[in-house]
């Protein structure tokens, strides 16, 4: 007995002595939770070595060094007396970055300590301190000076060690003074205005090599007002429909920018020939005779019992299955006439001083076309009764002119054409059509600069294009446009100079344009918008979305009524039983666009609780893959998100089940390979797999067998269908339980086997995330405590905090969390953005 004591003693005394032992770590790599390492690959972390005892990846070898575990402790560095240097690197600029002379640029490095604590960071262009910044994010403005070619950014920690880094740059001598900037501050297109409201329209504007000495407002395209002096307001009373704004501020050496353009729409309380109707409520009690509206269209009311009755699914008028025994129909409420600009064409360049034809079609559905009266520049040219519709105008204002169309039908609805041509005084005449005033782009990825140029008595000989007055390429031949890649964060103008051949130059009007940074995350936040009106409240305009959402699924796409396979996506438009205000389409795309430059991604989604699609043949199949290529390019989604659920029937055997994945794949190759493809099964569709392998159950697998290639996010839905039966617990795992989200994720990570005897391969775990409800009004059932939801996410990721079931390994790019939805979500007070938010930021960070 006193010999095993004191053997132990012996041993335990080694032991303790190899731990402290002290371990050269100088060569040693800091250990990465992203790498994989083999058996008998060494690292430091937290100030000691370690070594790999096996294949391993995300195991923090300070949490996994114990007897058998992953890695085996060598000792504390030096001591345990090293201090690891900071980390530093250069977010903005790149590398080999061109910037023009004079611009505004973020300097923004991401510095990180492993050990402690970055104290600062200090920028220098050059050999000259430009800031230092004691805090992230460590970021600060530099005015781009010719001659300098190198940043340097020295990040310091709480212990003074110091990490150097550099990037090279060419500072692009300007060639022409630089534009003005101009932003409008007012209206934001949130507003909701009725007729006769005031509305102050306001501009900042400013010029870094001189003086703005005026800004210039435009609604509809139409001047309407000259400011000098800052600040730049204008005043205008709200006039029914829908109407842009935009401002041009013009500097001391007559260059112009022009500010990005808002959509406004402004409401009128008069509801055309149905204002003498009611909006049609079920349930309301109606008299015989008494007129109602239902989708823009009017009824009276037959007989009063059935009119007043609160089954809708019967009585609607126009839509229920018995409504022609209730209502008679009396027509839509409102069709206006169809008329459009025929000649000149949009952007078209005339010659000062010329007699130009404007012609026009108008026609009207339902009765005929009273009168057509047409404008240039407010000014009436001219009413004409009958076709052929056309006026001639003299062309004498230099400049931008609106040209404008206004049809009349017999019951006084009314609807209009409009055109801008430009008419010039001088040979040669240049404008700048891409990019658009106001564009956001990211860093680092290409944009498009384009420009018309017309020379009306010679022929153009090049066009310059110039980002902040510095030429950045020039294109020979028509249609003129180049790329250009942002190399660095900050506000540019971008215009365009032309050449003709008798060396006569002319400039176009500049565009700002802003540069963000462009990050995706490892660890995601996804949810879904709503393009419809329910218990949250109105459809949320993207740019008031809270900034914590990566991926966002716009719901939903609609399917044919005629099941062709052709897919539809109107956006909220109004309706008749709410006050919800529309939403602007070029509003929305402009909010997209934005969001996109900083790295959040927008998928359109087929389905929902009760939506379908159609894919019955191959006529079917086509016009699925067509319609839904020509909607991803027309709004500019990143892809597409496939939510079909009991309703949908996509089941064994089906023809859905047959042909979706190679539709979806064709979309990916008509988009040019790029497509991002998420998917939100409910769980009986992928794990019920396991159960069972018929019907509903697994049926989602052959589509994501057939896509896991191009596949990126996985969130299958954990709620209204009870627990989740898995491979490694006797019963079901409850909802909203730890256990039922880590099974599901193992099962799609590590594989299971299916009920036919076959394997479900395992999917990468960037591909997998959770799916959730954000509250308690979303779903039925499946809520989940949100202490469960990180204790999931530490197990997944960590191997920490994990309930009875446990993954073989850990998931260090573990996708994130989806949840239904962002709109209830905010309607709860943001209840589950901000702690699972705030979560998968903490891991983005670590």
């Amino acid at each position: 007995m006193k010999f095993t004591l004191l053997h132990g003693a012996v041993i335990a005394t080694l032991s303790v002595s190899y731990q402290a032992q002290a371990y050269n770590c100088q060569t040693l790599p800091v250990w990465d939770n992203t790498t994989v390492y083999n058996s008998g690959d060494q690292v430091q972390t937290k100030g000691a070595a370690y070594e790999a005892a096996y294949w391993t990846q995300g195991n923090d070898p300070v949490n996994n060094s114990g007897p058998w575990e992953a890695w085996k402790g060598l000792g504390q560095c030096d001591g345990g007396s090293t201090n690891l240097p900071p980390t530093v690197s250069f977010s903005s600029p790149a590398n080999n970055a061109q910037i023009p002379e004079g611009s505004v640029i973020t300097l923004l490095a991401n510095a990180a300590d492993e050990d402690g604590q970055v104290a600062q960071v200090e920028f220098l262009a050059g050999n000259q301190t430009v800031a230092i910044v004691t805090q992230s994010p460590f970021q600060a403005d530099w005015t781009a000076l010719e001659g300098v070619s190198q940043l340097t950014a020295i990040a310091t920690d709480n212990e003074g060690a110091v990490t150097t880094t550099n990037v090279s740059i060419f500072v692009q001598p300007q060639t022409e003074l630089p534009p003005p900037v101009v932003s409008l501050t007012n209206p934001t297109g949130t507003e909701t205005p009725s007729v006769g409201d005031t509305i102050s329209v306001t501009a900042d504007a400013a010029d870094s090599d001189g003086l703005v000495t005026q800004v210039e407002f435009f609604i509809n395209n139409q001047s309407v007002a000259v400011d000098t002096t800052a600040p730049y307001e204008y005043v205008w009373t709200a006039a029914v429909g829908t109407h842009t704004f935009k401002a041009q501020a013009t500097d001391d050496s007559n260059l112009s920018t022009m500010s990005q353009e808002v959509s406004l729409v402004v409401s009128d309380s008069n509801s055309g020939g149905c204002a003498d109707a009611v909006p049609y409520v079920a349930g309301n009690r109606y008299e015989v005779g008494t007129l109602v509206s239902n989708l823009n269209q009017k009824y009276r009311c037959d007989v009063a019992g059935w009119c007043s009755s609160d089954a809708a699914w019967a009585y609607e008028p126009g839509e229920g299955l018995y409504w022609q025994d209730a209502w008679t129909g009396l027509g839509a409420c409102s069709t206006p006439p169809q008329v459009a600009i025929t000649a000149p064409s949009e952007g078209q360049v005339l010659l000062a001083g010329s007699n130009v034809e404007i012609s026009a079609d108008a026609s009207d559905a339902d009765g005929n076309v009273s009168q057509v009266e047409f404008f240039a520049n407010s000014t009436s040219l001219g009413v004409v009764a009958q076709a052929p519709y056309s006026v001639l105008w003299n062309a004498t204002l230099v400049g931008t002119n609106q040209l404008k169309a206004v049809a009349t039908d017999n019951d006084n609805n009314i609807s209009e054409s409009v055109v801008n041509v430009t008419v010039s005084d001088q040979d040669l005449v240049i404008s700048l059509t891409s990019p658009s005033a106001g564009q956001t782009v990211g860093l680092g990825k290409n944009l498009v600069l384009s420009a018309d140029a017309t020379s009306l008595t010679s022929g153009v000989k090049h066009v310059d294009f110039m980002v902040n007055g510095a030429i950045v390429a020039t294109d020979t031949t028509a249609p003129y446009s180049t790329n250009w890649t942002p190399a660095a964060i900050g506000n540019f103008t971008v215009s365009a100079q032309a050449t003709d051949l008798s060396g006569t130059t002319a400039l176009s009007d500049a565009a700002s344009i802003t540069v963000v940074e462009k990050t995706e995350k490892r660890h995601k936040l996804i949810g879904y918008w709503h393009n419809f009106v329910n218990g949250a409240g109105c459809p949320i305009r993207l740019a008031d979305m809270s900034d914590a959402w990566d991926v966002i699924d716009i719901a939903f796409a609609e399917n044919d009524r005629n099941s062709d396979g052709t897919v539809h996506f109107n956006l909220y438009s109004g309706d008749i039983y709410s006050d919800c205000p529309a939403l602007d389409p070029t509003q929305f795309k402009q909010d997209m666009a934005a969001l996109q430059a900083k790295g959040k991604k927008f998928v359109l989604s087929l389905g929902g609780a009760e939506g379908t699609i159609t894919l019955n043949t191959d006529q079917d199949e086509a016009n699925f893959v067509s319609s839904l290529t020509a909607l991803i390019a027309e709004w500019g989604f990143d892809g597409l998100d496939v939510d079909l659920e009991s309703g949908s029937n996509l089941l064994h055997g089906s023809q859905i089940q047959a042909r979706l994945g190679r539709a979806l794949l064709q979309i990916e190759q008509n988009m040019g390979g790029d497509m991002y493809l998420t998917m939100a099964p409910e769980h009986p569709y992928v794990q019920g797999g396991y159960v069972a392998y018929s019907g509903i159950w697994g049926a989602y697998i052959p589509v994501i067998n057939e896509t896991r290639s191009t596949l990126d996010l996985l969130h299958v839905q954990l709620y209204n269908n009870g627990g989740l039966p898995t491979p490694y617990l006797p019963g079901s795992a409850p909802e909203g339980s730890v256990d039922m989200m880590v099974a599901q994720s193992k099962m799609l990570i590590e594989g299971f086997e299916l009920a036919d005897g076959t394997m479900f391969e395992p999917l990468r775990d960037d591909q997998v995330a959770i799916g959730l409800p954000s509250g308690p009004s979303s779903a039925n059932s499946g809520q989940a405590p949100t202490q469960n939801i990180l204790d999931a996410l530490d197990c997944l990721t960590k191997g920490t905090s994990c309930g009875t079931v446990k993954p073989a390994f850990n998931y260090p790019n573990y996708a994130g969390v989806m949840t239904w939805s962002i709109n209830w979500d905010e309607h709860d007070g943001f209840n589950f953005s901000k702690p699972v938010g705030d979560k998968l930021t903490q891991m983005n960070a670590e």
